[in-house]
């Protein structure tokens, strides 16, 4: 093998393990991409939606019960109900937001989901303002200081309460306990995802660190090897000759393998053999 042909052998092997390396650093850098894409940008911001829709719901819940407590109070009532309608409004925003799905984090399966949600919230909505209607109505005795509208008012309330009840059941299992379910699903996801990164980045380290070892063995058995390929053809070559210019001529011309030394190796034994011969018949005319 000529010289050439070694030092493009040893190039190209070497070439080969730095390619590996960057296909596999590339490979696994690509599945960690999108592994902090599902994790990032979909179920982190699915679940901070989430979140903040469960957080509206309930506050939805909260401000349902202060009314009832309020029904005595004719200015507390109508602030409650305002903050009622204004948490309404934000949570009926939000559910359309998620709806649409403009972001691209939910599946069709979500969307179902949430549709669900809204017609438990568009009941809640409903039923919510046909019991504050009624209840506004039967206790203006009380809101004109008559004083039997203490009863009137309390019974009112508990009236109120259990027309609620079928329709806050439906709001609570469907909207409230399913987007806890969805965000604790959402979270273990993440989780997951969290740990198949970090399962990624180690086997690119233990496959760099392998890449790079195995790299640099290689490097080394090929500095040992091509060099010495060589350079010792080259010595023999001119320990042959620093013999023949010192009258000895028993050593013969070997180029060892390398055909860029073949023909000087041949041109030299040529020569070798010439002097040999040219001395054997001096020393027969000598004598």
């Amino acid at each position: 093998m000529s010289i050439r042909n070694k030092l493009i052998l040893g190039f190209s092997v070497l070439l080969a393990f730095i390619v590996l390396q960057g296909a596999t650093s590339f490979f696994y850098g690509s599945r960690t991409y999108s592994l902090v894409d599902a994790a990032i940008n979909r179920n982190f911001v699915a679940s901070t939606e989430i979140s903040e829709l469960l957080a509206s719901a309930q506050q939805l819940r909260r401000q349902e019960k202060d009314y009832l407590i309020y029904a005595g109070d004719v200015e507390g009532r109508n602030n409650v109900l305002q903050d009622w309608n204004g948490t309404h409004a934000r949570l009926l925003a939000q559910l359309q937001a998620m709806i649409s799905n403009s972001r691209g984090v939910y599946s069709a399966a979500d969307s179902s989901e949430f549709n669900r949600w809204k017609a438990a919230l568009d009941e809640y909505h409903e039923q919510f303002a046909h019991v504050t209607e009624g209840f506004s109505y039967d206790v203006q005795m009380l809101d004109q200081g008559q004083s039997s509208g203490s009863a009137v008012t309390y019974n009112k309330a508990v009236r109120a309460n259990e027309e609620l009840r079928k329709t806050v059941d439906r709001f609570n299992t469907d909207l409230i306990e399913g987007a806890t379910r969805m965000a604790h699903a959402r979270a273990d996801e993440s989780a997951d995802a969290y740990r198949r990164i970090r399962g990624n980045f180690e086997v690119v380290d233990y496959l760099n660190a392998a890449l790079a070892l195995a790299g640099l063995i290689l490097a080394a058995a090929l500095l040992l090897t091509i060099p010495g390929s060589i350079t010792r053809p080259l010595q023999s070559l001119i320990e042959s000759a620093d013999k023949m210019s010192l009258g000895d001529l028993g050593k013969k011309f070997d180029a060892g393998g390398v055909r860029d030394f073949e023909k000087l190796a041949a041109s030299l034994e040529r020569m070798r053999v010439t002097m040999e011969a040219m001395i054997v018949r001096l020393k027969a005319r000598s004598r």
